[in-house]
């Protein structure tokens, strides 16, 4: 029961779509820009540059970095715990009751998840990763398919270097679930959800 309890309690953390709601701040919803239609960071500075951007990127970090920093460092969580408290802030992210299950792509709330387990491993790759993503966007005239092949590409290489990097079970399955969403919410329209 206390389970499903906390993972309740990081999926609500999650599926606050601070992107939308500071979108609505400044008169514009976020989803009308950009291709992909999502409530997300990148649109946001889309909608509205820094201004809107920023807070919206923040919030989607912390969103996932404080619940699962909290709890994980306050209790001894087994296995199960562990993995669904970490992945439920990306979980509500992407699938917000709020916003129809139509939320985000999970993106900046993974990094919010991993950064609030480690200090800067993953983050690091992922950010390594996401920086070079963005300079060859820039040159290939920001194709969507490129994004998504970046992310698909980073995606996979998550699991692994968690594996490679901890040797630790509960964050191997955390990769791979969290590898799963982010793909997933990449292809959404193709996948039906």
């Amino acid at each position: 029961m206390i389970n499903i309890i906390l993972f309740l309690l990081c999926f609500w953390c999650g599926a606050v779509p601070f992107s939308y709601l500071i979108g609505l701040l400044f008169g514009k919803d976020v989803r009308d820009f950009g291709q992909d239609h999502n409530p997300g960071p990148t649109n946001s500075f889309k909608a509205g540059g820094v201004a809107l951007g920023i807070p919206s990127l923040v919030l989607d970090f912390l969103k996932g970095a404080i619940p699962v920093f909290m709890l994980t460092s306050t209790y001894d969580l087994s296995p199960v715990a562990f993995v669904l408290v970490c992945i439920a802030p990306v979980v509500g992210h992407i699938f917000t009751p709020l916003l129809k299950f139509k939320g985000g792509k999970g993106i900046t709330t993974t990094f919010g998840i991993w950064s609030g387990l480690m200090l800067w491993e993953v983050p690091v790759f992922l950010g390594s990763f996401f920086t070079l993503s963005i300079i060859l966007k820039h040159f290939s005239k920001g194709s969507t398919n490129n994004d998504k092949l970046t992310v698909v590409i980073a995606s996979l290489m998550l699991p692994l270097v968690v594996f490679l990097t901890f040797h630790n079970h509960k964050l191997f399955a955390l990769a791979v679930i969290n590898s799963i969403l982010l793909i997933a919410a990449q292809f959404r329209e193709v996948f039906g959800i």
